[in-house]
C-alpha cells in the first residue's frame, strides 16, 4: 500500500485522446508523482472535474 503524499501536494492535469481515430473523447486525467513518477490519480470527462480534483488533491486540510 502507497504512503500518504507529502504536503504540499502537487498534481498536474494532462489531456488525452481515446478511442478510435474517427470516434476520439477527450479525457483529462489528474496525474502526480507520488508514490512513483507520473502516478494516475484519477480520470474525468471535463476540465472542470479535473480542476475540481485537482483542488480537492491539493488541499492541505485533507492529510
Amino acid at each position: 500500500m502507497p504512503t500518504k503524499p507529502p504536503y504540499p501536494r502537487e498534481a498536474r492535469i494532462e489531456t488525452v485522446e481515446k478511442g478510435a481515430t474517427d470516434k476520439t473523447v477527450t479525457w483529462y486525467q489528474l496525474r502526480a508523482d507520488h508514490p512513483e513518477p507520473n502516478t494516475l490519480i484519477s480520470e474525468h470527462t471535463t476540465m472542470q472535474d479535473a480542476l475540481d480534483a485537482k483542488q480537492r488533491y491539493e488541499d492541505p486540510s485533507k492529510s
